[in-house]
């Protein structure tokens, strides 16, 4: 596979993203950034939590859930800690190995 492929993947799906009322900001602006390069585990701690929280956004609309925070279920908190929380992530890994 073209390497550049999965970068115009996820380039045209924050412009799909952008265009719907969930993702934008109270002036109508997207909220959803592009990154301009893959990254790895190592550069999970450089995530801002609002993306991660239109990224939980994203997840529920895939799923048809009713939200990010129902119940028993926090996949906010969830994804918050597994992404900027090394110790914490390597906590969660553990219990699901």
């Amino acid at each position: 596979m073209d390497r550049r492929q999965p970068q115009i993947r996820h380039e045209e799906l924050i412009d799909l993203l952008n265009k719907f009322s969930q993702y934008k900001d109270e002036n109508g602006k997207g909220r959803c950034k592009k990154i301009k390069e893959q990254i790895g585990s190592k550069d999970l701690e450089k995530l801002d939590v609002n993306d991660i929280n239109l990224g939980v956004v994203a997840l529920t609309d895939f799923f048809n859930l009713s939200g990010g925070s129902i119940s028993s279920i926090n996949l906010y908190k969830l994804l918050q800690t597994y992404f900027l929380d090394t110790k914490k992530r390597e906590e969660i890994n553990e219990i699901i190995r």
